[in-house]
């Protein structure tokens, strides 16, 4: 069976507006092209990429989801905090995750592109370009309508089934946690990830109107270049369904 990849990037004055990407059969380009294409809302410049695929791992485990809402972003934040530590991440090095995302990661100000990535034995930052991060691309659910229909059916959105598909290749990949929340002002629910505790979703984790957001993987220096090769390069399907807690 062939299987592509098909990617899409769009920006508004620079600045990243929306993503998404789909691995799917060579019939389907066509209707996975048109469905890509009306995504994004206001852009004014859109990539599409495809890709033939050589390779593409098939990838099983468990990864429950739960969701918590709390009365403040400062609750939010703490309880993100709590779980990263219950992960595995040292208090210190959690904070200053929390702490790039809130105040913008790249150096020169705002959003990145991609991801951050950093040591959690030292806080330091060890993507190799602070400014793009490191993108989990190369991704998507071997059933994706079914997984789709039953996170819809429990109250889920299109966000969860794609931000879903990520932490499991992260994890996969050996990041040890993940912290996101999205750039989108109007969305304000992120979620912490681990092999531990699973997708943990989380609201709010910043203001309505705030602009800022990201993603931080919490990595272990050794194997970095392997975890870089992992997210950015291989090509994974997910065969498992998520289970709802």
């Amino acid at each position: 069976m062939s299987l592509l990849s098909v990617r899409m990037r769009a920006s508004l004055k620079g600045k990243h507006v929306s993503g998404a990407e789909r691995i799917v059969q060579e019939e389907d380009i066509p209707l996975t092209l048109c469905e890509l294409l009306k995504r994004p809302g206001e852009h004014d410049f859109l990539k599409l990429t495809v890709e033939r695929l050589e390779e593409v791992e098939e990838l099983e485990f468990d990864l429950p989801v739960s969701s918590h809402r709390f009365e403040s972003v400062k609750e939010g934040r703490e309880f993100a905090l709590a779980k990263l530590v219950e992960s595995g991440v040292p208090e210190r090095i959690a904070r200053e995750g929390v702490g790039l995302l809130s105040k913008g990661a790249n150096p020169k100000g705002g959003n990145m592109r991609g991801a951050v990535l950093l040591d959690v034995e030292t806080g330091k930052r060890l993507e190799p370009d602070p400014e793009r991060g490191i993108r989990t691309v190369r991704v998507d659910w071997k059933d994706r309508s079914a997984v789709r229909e039953g996170l819809l059916k429990r109250g889920f959105t299109e966000r969860t089934l794609d931000a879903l598909a990520i932490a499991f290749k992260n994890l996969h990949c050996g990041v040890l946690a993940e912290l996101c929340w999205s750039d989108d002002p109007d969305y304000i629910t992120g979620y912490v990830a681990s092999r531990k505790l699973g997708y943990v979703r989380i609201t709010p984790l910043k203001e309505e109107g705030d602009p800022l957001g990201g993603r931080v993987y919490f990595i272990r220096r050794e194997g970095i270049g392997e975890i870089i090769k992992c997210l950015e390069e291989r090509a994974v399907l997910i065969k498992s369904l998520p289970s709802l807690l």
